[in-house]
């Protein structure tokens, strides 16, 4: 088994669901933090929040930084219609991966997601209850998107606190989450675009 580094996961905005996946996938949440790069970059499904992630991949790619795998999170319950569907073929080509991470309704009823959250990556997709099972699905698939695009290879430094370089055997098992910050770029801090 090779040594693979926690996935980083940045949000393109606050309240985009990164803490959310960083937890479901035992990823590093680096909240709006993607200065410094990400292996995971999370944005909602609105045309305001595809904008931000079509900046923010541009600014990578203006930095030379790799481009990341970007998790689309449905903001309804209901199908994407056309103009979000073409801002998403736009954006395609400027990431590693793109995948749609679905709604989860009664997540809104819980006092605790999070918690529910933390064990999908611990259960597997059929034991899991019908609503949960399309959300374990995408975790899979960007799981997969960022190990096949080599973006977690790397010893400890090489991209962030040694604190987060830990044999990963899929997308299971503990995540230490700690260390410093990077620093962030002022259209982060502001939520501005780059």
């Amino acid at each position: 088994m090779s040594q693979l580094r926690a996935p980083r996961i940045a949000g393109v905005a606050g309240g985009v669901g990164t803490t959310t996946l960083a937890t479901a996938l035992r990823g590093y949440d680096r909240g709006r933090a993607f200065g410094h790069g990400c292996e995971l970059l999370v944005c909602r499904c609105t045309g305001e929040s595809l904008h931000r992630a079509a900046m923010v991949t541009s600014w990578f790619a203006q930095h030379d930084l790799p481009r990341p795998v970007l998790a689309v999170n449905a903001d309804v319950p209901v199908p994407m219609r056309g103009p979000l569907r073409a801002r998403l073929r736009m954006i395609e080509p400027q990431v590693s991966g793109l995948v749609l991470v679905p709604y989860v309704m009664h997540w809104r009823e819980l006092t605790d997601p999070l918690g529910e959250a933390a064990r999908l990556s611990e259960t597997p997709t059929e034991e899991l209850p019908r609503p949960l099972r399309p959300y374990s699905d995408a975790l899979v698939r960007l799981a997969q998107a960022v190990l096949g695009a080599g973006l977690l290879r790397g010893g400890p430094g090489a991209h962030g606190p040694a604190s987060t370089t830990q044999t990963l055997p899929g997308i299971t098992g503990p995540l230490t989450q700690t260390g410093p910050q990077p620093p962030v770029p002022a259209c982060a801090a502001t939520g501005g675009a780059p």
